[in-house]
């Protein structure tokens, strides 16, 4: 054992002074490859803290997700029966009292809210932004979670609505927004109508069990109302906002207490569904069933919205990687080159075929360590660049990356990876060679030249194949992602600005409510450059809902068929956009003062429930059980898109906003401006602070800007695609510059007696560019069947271009063409300029 450790030290130690003869090779393959494990560690990074980390908690592999978003997509039509991933308050109370599989059980909300908290019991102190979540009382005695300084509440500290006005801070908003003062402890806050008193403060690096959504303040999740007034989600059952989270009992396993709960579950909707009206309610109603997934990774809405680009990310990078390796390889290949004489002495003097190659994959390896130290740096700021470009750059992302021991023990492996990669090939021909020849070779190295430029034209052929099915990935998606920006939307997106208000936040109830959006509407169509106003209950690109229907006068009788997209809407919405009015006419200033019960439909909706008839004057029904309300259409307008670029004609119906279905909480209003609309934004917010300085404007963007946050991740892969394309391909041309260079060389003489026998120098360039086109062509020929196979594979993620899109092959066919002309010419000219007597009489 001695031995072999000073044996590696002295292996060591000689690479150390053989890298050190060569800093331009050490430096160039220390960078290559460090960018390249740097991009991996990177987006790995990304991949541990959203897919593979475990909450901060006490034996997180005992926690159960009841319900999870990020698994199972949107929340669950209730009607239609399913899976559920929200619970309603009563449901879990009722399933805590019931409770036999968990040891704990908790509630949280199912998002963070971002709240003004305003230090002290005056509303006029300086406020600080923060994110609280509403959990129940069980939360952090089910997580083990204990605060550093002061307390956590109990569940005795949530009991009764409205009674226990206190709260616990995360660590990291106890520094940064109260300078870790000790005590914290007692002092108050205001939160919405309420003063809380603050109890503790959390341990570092708990955020809460939402991934991505990390919390400030936990409240108690009775005290609701006082934190989101206006609202009140305590007694609804229908209204599913809580996430559920649960630790299994000693001894029980997950299958067997996900029966148990469920057996809970249903025997609480059993006594539920006698209510209900209809036998149909009553059915899918009892159909619904809670589905158990592990929680100690906990929740997260960006598990299910990131995990596919995020590994997609990966696969880009390792094809980087890859090419880097090979580019790499060649550099060794020619310093292999210069050594066989050294390795034909260390072979003469007695040294075996392996112990040589050993020596010289220490040398890999230490390249490949120096290069995944350098890569760790480089992969700091490439995550805060990719949380950057996730995050659109304006908004919070809330997701913490640390460096735990995954994101090391794949830098490690990685780098290990590489240095068997680049270095095992070089090794194995460096010592394959004749020792009489190479000791009886002169100081030009001839000997065994033409394996290394045969293994280096190999090396660089999967260079090119690789950067073509880099770069045809890129084309696809950012002629994809050029596509669904120039879609067509029905309207003009050019001209809009939305903002969205709270007016149910601010107190308003009742009748005042659409006074106050027709007073609002007035005051805004003021503004100059602004033509006209409407609102909607969700604006554009931001949520949808579908419900079913019941129609008269239609000829579809399948329940399964009549379901329909709708969206609640203000007077002049169709004009505002510019969607056109087919017929009829649309909702108009004296529907919403009266409330009247009118709709508009679209053109899809006409065709699939109305053929051949004329729909106006026919009435639909929202069938959702707890909002059933009946419409009479009075218009048509065309199919647009509302809520997706890729979005397919649906039929929808427009609803008027002041004869709701449900509650509306948030209203938006939008603003067709003849001007730039980001430039009216201050006037929107100053007109309506002069209303009424209390009602909150939650957002306000125009409607290019809300289309390019839906796009976020579209944008981050076609951007990373192009940038890891563009370096994958100056790699390529990088490894055909350096195979054309080491050929040339070799074939110095040579070229000399053709310049002798009267040769001229543009042939010699011909000839060369021709050898490196043909090693592109052996590439493109390989690579282009991979390309396709690749758009195939990503098909489902682009939009308005195929797999085998023409322009995208043309065009990375000619990027890979130009960039082999550019590095095979330059080894040609030199070659062009080669003196023929100089060059015979050196040979």
């Amino acid at each position: 054992m001695g031995a072999t450790a000073e044996t590696t030290f002295l292996d060591i130690r000689f690479a150390c002074r053989v890298l050190q003869k060569s800093p331009g090779f050490t430096v160039i393959a220390v960078l290559t490859l460090a960018l390249g494990i740097g991009a991996n560690t990177a987006i790995f990074s990304l991949i541990n803290a959203v897919m593979l980390r475990r909450l901060p908690v006490e034996h997180p592999e005992q926690l159960v997700l009841l319900t999870d978003p990020a698994e199972s997509g949107a929340a669950v039509d209730t009607t239609e029966g399913g899976v559920r991933d929200r619970l309603s308050y009563p449901e879990f109370e009722q399933l805590r009292l019931h409770n036999r599989v968990f040891s704990g059980i908790f509630a949280a909300q199912n998002e963070v809210s971002d709240l003004d908290v305003f230090p002290g019991a005056r509303s006029t102190a300086q406020s600080v932004r923060a994110h609280t979540q509403l959990v129940s009382g069980e939360f952090f005695r089910v997580l083990g979670i204990q605060a550093i300084i002061g307390r956590v509440f109990t569940p005795e500290e949530d009991k009764a609505p409205g009674a226990n006005p206190v709260a616990v801070l995360s660590y990291e908003f106890w520094q940064r927004a109260f300078n870790g003062e000790p005590g914290i402890v007692g002092s108050t806050v205001r939160v919405g109508q309420a003063v809380f008193r603050i109890l503790g403060v959390a341990p570092p690096g708990f955020r809460g069990i939402l991934i991505g959504s990390n919390a400030d303040f936990w409240l108690p999740i009775t005290m609701q109302e006082q934190v989101l007034p206006g609202r009140s989600y305590l007694k609804p059952r229908d209204t599913l906002w809580l996430q559920v989270m649960g630790r299994l009992a000693p001894g029980l396993s997950f299958k067997t207490a996900e029966a148990g709960i469920n057996l809970t579950f249903h025997q609480i909707l059993h006594g539920w569904a006698a209510a209900l009206p209809t036998e149909k309610e009553r059915r899918n109603m009892l159909r619904q069933r809670i589905e158990f997934r592990p929680g100690a990774r906990g929740a997260s809405a960006l598990r299910g919205q990131f995990s596919d680009p995020l590994v997609l990310l990966m696969a880009m990078v390792g094809v980087v990687l890859l090419i880097a390796c090979a580019n790499i390889a060649n550099l060794m290949l020619a310093r292999a080159t210069g050594r066989q004489r050294e390795i034909g002495v260390r072979l003469a003097l007695g040294g075996t075929r392996v112990r040589l190659i050993r020596q010289l994959l220490t040398e890999s390896l230490l390249v490949a360590a120096i290069g995944g130290v350098l890569g760790i740096l480089f992969a700091g700021a490439g995550t805060r660049l990719l949380l950057a470009l996730v995050s659109g750059g304006v908004t919070d992302l809330g997701l913490e990356v640390p460096r735990d021991y995954r994101v090391l023990l794949f830098t490690a492996l990685i780098s290990l990876v590489t240095a068997v990669l680049f270095g095992l090939v070089p090794a194995i021909r460096a010592t394959r060679l004749d020792i009489n020849r190479t000791l009886a070779a002169n100081a030009r190295g001839s000997i065994g030249g033409c394996g290394r430029v045969q293994t280096g034209r190999i090396l660089a052929v999967a260079q090119v194949a690789l950067s073509l099915v880099l770069l045809m990935g890129a084309a696809l998606f950012i002629r994809s992602l050029h596509s669904m920006m120039a879609s067509d939307l029905g309207y003009n997106r050019d001209h809009l600005l939305m903002a969205e208000v709270d007016p149910v936040g601010a107190g308003y109830k009742g009748a005042n409510v659409p006074a106050l959006y027709e007073k609002l509407r007035e005051t805004l169509r003021t503004i100059p450059g602004v033509r006209s106003v409407t609102l909607s209950n969700t604006g554009l690109f931001d949520g949808d809902s579908v419900d079913p229907l019941s129609l008269d006068g239609s000829p579809i009788r399948d329940p399964e068929q009549l379901r329909s997209l709708w969206t609640e809407v203000g007077p002049d919405y169709f004009r505002t956009l510019g969607i056109p009015l087919l017929l009829g006419r649309e909702i108009n200033a004296d529907d919403a003062a009266r409330g009247t019960p009118v709709c508009v439909i679209n053109k899809s909706f006409a065709r699939r429930f109305f053929p051949g008839s004329v729909a106006i004057g026919k009435h639909i029904t929202d069938e959702y059980p707890t909002t059933r309300e009946t419409f009479e259409i009075v218009g048509v307008v065309a199919d647009s898109r509302e809520h997706w670029p890729k979005e397919e004609k649906r039929p929808r119906f427009y609803a008027n906003l002041t004869h709701p279905i449900g509650s509306v909480e948030t209203v938006t209003f939008l603003l067709n401006s003849s001007r730039d609309p980001a430039s009216i934004g201050p006037a929107v917010r100053q007109s309506i602070r002069e209303i009424d300085p209390s009602l909150p404007v939650l957002s306000l963007r125009t409607l290019n800007e809300q289309i390019d946050r839906h796009l976020t991740m579209e944008r981050l892969i076609a951007q990373l695609a192009a940038f890891f394309g563009a370096v994958a391909l100056f790699m390529a041309a990088m490894g055909l510059y350096g195979v054309m260079s080491y050929s040339i060389s070799r074939r110095t003489g040579e070229i000399g007696l053709r310049m002798a026998l009267g040769a001229s120098g543009t042939s010699v360039i011909a000839m060369v560019l021709g050898e490196t086109l043909r090693i592109v062509a052996i590439g493109i020929t390989i690579g282009l069947p991979c390309a396709l196979a690749l758009g195939r594979l990503i098909s489902s993620r682009l939009y308005g271009v195929t797999a085998a899109d023409p322009t995208a092959i043309a065009m990375t066919t000619l990027m890979i063409l130009t960039a082999a002309a550019l590095a095979g010419y330059m080894p040609a000219r030199r070659a062009s300029r080669v003196d023929p007597m100089v060059s015979l009489r050196h040979d």
